[in-house]
């Protein structure tokens, strides 16, 4: 037995003890336990969340090309997502609300992880098809000249309706030449020096380009007959070297190019080729069918971090740190489509199976990034954080906060008024009802609703077409298009979010101040955008779209009239005095070539210099292109600005238990009306600007080749400044009724535990 000494100081080890072993065991369990653990992960969902959306925006191009996948069918899945996000975001919020919103939150990261993986999954279950062997027909029996044509004594007439040969003539010159030296050809040999000159889509280039070469002195002279007998025997070597079928590889690989030029009979397969795929295009719907799933599960995922996360950080920091900490996440919402867009920017200069195509640049339209890469790396960063969060407890903990003080990390919503785990479904079915009622009886809460779903409405659908228009009107580089947007757009909008919520903290903004204080800055966002309408740009396309309106839509000219272009694809080109073409096609180019990673044209009828490339191409667009991205800074920047005041106002217009609700309820119809008609408003008024229209397997109309410059860029703007501008009246609304709101209510009383709090002090 130990005396009451004893026993007292005994009882003071084991304490001391039990106190050591408490703190190991909270220094073991911190990063599953604390607020600051929660945020950092937190913050990484929001990241991945964020960045995903904006990656996917960037993302549809190269599936659409690589799946060929229509117009119709694409936009279907931009909408997906939002369509699961509608139905399940009213119920995911009331109910999550109700349980651990860590792990409501870690089991929607990894929904979003698995849509992501199964996003990219098409790329490896459903590769490219390649062209059978003989899709095209036996090309060396058709090549293979016949037996007059390869005669010694076949006629000038007889040389030139050779396939490869009459392609790279006129019809005038074949005329001229057949009529006027057919009778002075008997008996002349010449000893000539064949050219070693190739190229991968003519056969005997540098043989056949002597012959044009010819033809043209013999053309522009008075006695032809030498010229003539000279002529005739180059043209008699190249149909020599045909006899048994050689150019065959040359002609598969110029209809399979990304580009069209002179060539009736490439022309011919090219088409052959598009009907080929038309045919098996069956096999569209399957990764369709995966990509739309997918997303529909991504759109369940991505419910929950937004409705949930955002009250619980509310729950559990002080009401005068909530701008602070509302200003951080709205920064690190934003910063998510600036990774988004960096990300893009990269895998799109790989190309989708790592070996592009000869000559096949990031620069040109035809290009396909590797746009699977981005969703897999997005994937797994949600992977590791959904983990993370399903580690947190299950019960509320004791934890430390930002001032230093013990108290409760409240998982559940602390504003709950009973335990509702034994109600019958009726009641939950009643309480769910009163929770909105009482959400919607806020005037505030209503009027900011409908401005921020202005708000997304425009900014949605003019953020999707963005790079298109930035792409056709200013003629940048789709990689370049979405790194400018992240340096430039994105970050403007971030920097101004945490910039506004230190301002409302600062200078404690509230009630009818805050509402001015968003009045202004979404003022000037408006004045900002509408200014870009006066903004043009002379590039390429622009150029491009000017001739075809002037020329009563009609590309073609009579130096190119017997080139067989209808269908050419869009490539343009330019001529050593600037002037652009569509593609080499409409420019007349009877001959392609590379010059080391480019691809030049030439015998172009229809060019200054009878040359045209892409880097003949001189854009004056420098100063535009720099007023243009002043105006984005400054117009995202003040946008951002309104970001978190905005958001405040609207979730102090309601009780603090309706609050995950009213949060639920806003992502619903900002989907609804927002989110989801946006891209199809927008898309509309794109497809207005059209000027020509690339043709589906069906017939119809399939995705847009060429915008008018003019009409794109003031119907682009002037939709996005009406409906902000409305956006602005319920602004107002909101500043006549906002007298009563106080952004920084005092905290509600905190629970504490008194043995945390002598341990926290022992401990420090």
């Amino acid at each position: 037995f130990m005396s009451p000494k004893d026993l007292h100081v005994h009882s003071r080890d084991l304490a001391e003890m039990e106190m050591k072993s408490a703190s190991n065991c909270k220094e073991r369990k911190w990063k599953f336990t604390s607020l600051h653990g929660f945020l950092a992960i937190f913050v990484i969902v929001y990241l991945v969340e964020s960045m995903g959306g904006m990656y996917i925006i960037s993302a549809v191009q190269s599936i659409e090309k690589q799946f060929r996948l229509s117009s119709k069918l694409s936009g279907i899945l931009v909408s997906a997502s939002t369509i699961s996000y509608i139905p399940t975001v009213l119920f995911l919020s009331y109910f999550g609300a109700q349980g651990n919103r860590a792990r409501w939150i870690g089991a929607g990261s990894l929904g979003m992880a698995i849509a992501y993986l199964l996003i990219a999954s098409p790329n490896f279950l459903f590769p490219s098809p390649q062209l059978a062997k003989g899709a095209l027909g036996n090309l060396k029996e058709t090549l293979a000249p016949s037996a007059e044509q390869l005669s010694p004594n076949a006629s000038f007439g007889t040389l030139l309706s050779y396939p490869l040969i009459s392609d790279r003539f006129t019809t005038e010159q074949i005329r001229i030449l057949s009529s006027r030296f057919n009778d002075n050809l008997s008996g002349n040999v010449y000893e000539m020096e064949f050219s070693n000159q190739t190229s991968p889509y003519l056969a005997d280039f540098g043989l056949m380009h002597k012959a044009v070469s010819e033809a043209g002195k013999l053309l522009n002279s008075t006695d032809g007959a030498p010229n003539a007998s000279k002529l005739r025997a180059i043209l008699a070597a190249y149909v020599g070297r045909r006899k048994d079928g050689d150019g065959a590889q040359e002609i598969r690989a110029a209809s399979n190019a990304h580009f069209s030029f002179c060539s009736t009979l490439v022309n011919s397969l090219q088409t052959r080729i598009k009907e080929i795929k038309c045919v098996n295009g069956e096999n569209v719907y399957r990764p369709f069918l995966v990509f739309f799933g997918a997303l529909l599960l991504l759109g369940v995922g991505r419910t929950i971090p937004w409705s949930l996360g955002i009250p619980l950080i509310d729950d559990n920091v002080s009401k005068k740190s909530m701008p602070t900490y509302f200003g951080a996440i709205s920064f690190i919402r934003i910063l998510g489509p600036i990774s988004g867009f960096l990300v893009a920017s990269i895998v799109n200069k790989l190309y989708y199976d790592f070996n592009p195509p000869e000559g096949l640049k990031p620069e040109d339209q035809s290009w396909i990034g590797a746009w699977w890469l981005g969703f897999i790396i997005i994937g797994c960063f949600s992977l590791v954080s959904s983990i993370a969060l399903c580690l947190y407890p299950t019960a509320s903990v004791s934890v430390i906060d930002e001032d230093g003080k013990a108290r409760k990390m409240h998982f559940e919503d602390k504003h709950k008024k009973v335990d509702n785990s034994d109600k019958c479904l009726k009641v939950r079915v009643k309480d769910f009802l009163s929770t909105y009622r009482t959400v919607i009886s806020s005037k505030i809460y209503v009027y900011a609703v409908a401005a921020r779903v202005l708000d997304i409405m425009a900014f949605k659908g003019y953020i999707v077409f963005l790079p298109k228009y930035l792409e056709n009107h200013f003629g940048i580089a789709r990689y370049l298009v979405h790194r400018y947007m992240a340096i430039f757009g994105v970050f403007g909008v971030a920097l101004g979010a945490a910039c506004g919520g230190w301002l409302t903290r600062k200078f404690r903004l509230n009630g009818q101040v805050v509402a001015v204080f968003v009045i202004v800055v979404s003022s000037i966002n408006v004045v900002m955008y509408f200014s870009k309408i006066f903004i043009t740009c002379d590039s390429s396309l622009a150029e491009i779209g000017r001739q075809y309106e002037s020329s009563a839509h009609n590309l073609t000219r009579a130096c190119s009239a017997d080139c067989a272009c209808d269908g050419a694809k869009l490539y343009p080109v330019c001529d050593e005095s600037g002037t652009p073409f569509f593609s080499p096609c409409y420019a007349g180019c009877r001959e392609a070539n590379k010059r080391g990673p480019n691809i030049e044209f030439s015998s172009c009828s229809c060019a200054a210099g009878s040359r045209v490339a892409k880097d003949m191409c001189m854009q004056s667009c420098t100063p535009a292109t720099v007023a243009f991205f002043i105006t984005v800074v400054l117009g995202a920047f003040a946008g951002g600005l309104g970001v978190v005041p905005a958001l405040l106002i609207l979730i102090r217009a309601v009780p603090p238990a309706t609050r995950s609700a009213a949060l639920g309820l806003k992502g619903f119809l900002m989907a609804l009306f927002g989110s989801l008609p946006s891209p199809m408003i927008y898309g509309f008024i794109v497809d207005s600007s059209c000027l020509i229209w690339e043709s589906a397997c069906d017939g119809a109309r399939g995705s847009c080749s060429l915008y008018d410059p003019a009409a794109l860029r003031v119907r682009l703007h002037a939709v996005y400044v009406v409906l902000r501008f409305v956006a602005l009246i319920f602004d107002v609304l909101i500043y006549r009724e906002a007298e009563a709101i106080d952004i920084f209510e005092e905290d509600e009383t905190v629970e504490t535990d008194s043995t945390t709090v002598a341990q926290h002090t022992t401990d420090r």
